[in-house]
């Protein structure tokens, strides 16, 4: 097994794992998301980062960029 780190991989956090399981229902916003790491965080696919935050902001959730 060889171990990979990847830099500047874009992540979504959400506070409740409902949420998380809501986003990945819509089908735009799970577009954009590689593969789900914990009930809580996801992987956001590599140049999608700005396409799911506006599908977000559509769907009247108003995420928080940091880092």
């Amino acid at each position: 097994m060889q171990a990979i780190q990847h830099e500047n991989l874009p992540l979504i956090e959400v506070s409740e794992a409902s949420l998380l399981d809501a986003i990945l229902k819509d089908a735009r916003a799970a577009h954009c998301i590689l593969t789900r790491l914990s009930d809580r965080v996801a992987v956001v696919t590599p140049n999608r980062l700005d396409e799911l935050l506006a599908r977000l902001r559509k769907l009247g959730h108003t995420p928080k960029v940091t880092g």
